[in-house]
């Protein structure tokens, strides 16, 4: 068993390991058997517009990403969010590619396991000075807010989104996440709550007072990186505002206003 993040990084540059599994257990939503991965630790990710974060994928432990779409039973990762395929959705994540490439990876044993291949004691240093993206395809309230904060609680920065911000269950996620509105009304509503927030908007929608657009956005010519920004990391950012995007991705053109 690996012992020591040092260990773990070395484990990962030989590409003995993918990345790390951060938690195997029931979803917070609805209890089913979920699994968290953490990969990207040591290469960085190549997403343009993200930077070079940490990327951790929230996915099904039993089902294929992709049938999980088509049977809904990706609302153990996502819950009831407006955006989910099964709510005829603008989610822009490509699942039939990244999505089900961590699976499969999942499946060929290439995720370090807790407790099995190393001691969850080095997670905390594992992510040390790492700017982390908390549910690159998934709601983070799906995995408990201790396996979270452990990650990130000497990170260098941490983005992240729920769309469970109106659960009772899931309020100390404020801490690391924005609450996702899909309209001003949600906004309001979740500020209200405490949250900071993240709302997508149509292109000719107006920006609401104490919002400000998104710096990696395409409207704001993409001049910097969620990896450089930092703002959307909750109530733990030193950004205070609430930010604003336009829908984005293949399926821009079909969100509308929730």
């Amino acid at each position: 068993m690996i012992k020591t993040a040092r260990e773990m990084r070395n484990a990962l540059r030989r590409n003995r390991y993918a990345g790390v599994v951060l938690y195997k257990g029931p979803s917070m939503i609805d209890g089913a058997p979920i699994v968290v991965i953490a990969n990207r630790i040591t290469t960085g990710s190549t997403n343009a517009k993200t930077g070079a974060m940490v990327q951790t994928f929230i996915i099904r432990a039993d089902v294929d990403p992709m049938a999980a779409l088509r049977t809904g039973q990706d609302s153990a990762v996502c819950g009831n969010c407006q955006h989910r395929p099964a709510n005829k959705g603008t989610c822009y994540v490509n699942v039939g590619r990244s999505v089900a490439s961590v699976y499969g990876a999942l499946q060929r044993g290439r995720y370090a396991l807790p407790g099995v291949d190393y001691d969850t004691k080095i997670i905390p240093e594992l992510f040390a000075g790492l700017t982390f993206r908390a549910g690159t395809y998934g709601d983070p309230a799906a995995a408990p807010f201790p396996v979270w904060r452990a990650a990130t609680v000497r990170a260098a920065a941490v983005n992240g989104y729920s769309h469970q911000w109106r659960d009772s269950r899931f309020q100390a996620f404020r801490l690391l996440c924005m609450a996702s509105a899909d309209s001003a009304a949600e906004a309001l509503e979740a500020q209200a709550m405490g949250w900071r927030t993240f709302r997508v908007k149509t292109a000719d929608a107006a920006k609401a007072r104490g919002e400000v657009t998104c710096p990696a956005s395409k409207e704001m010519g993409q001049r910097t990186t969620c990896e450089d920004c930092r703002a959307c990391g909750g109530l733990s950012a030193k950004a205070r505002a609430s930010i604003v995007i336009n829908a984005h991705g293949a399926t821009a053109k079909r969100f509308v206003e929730a």
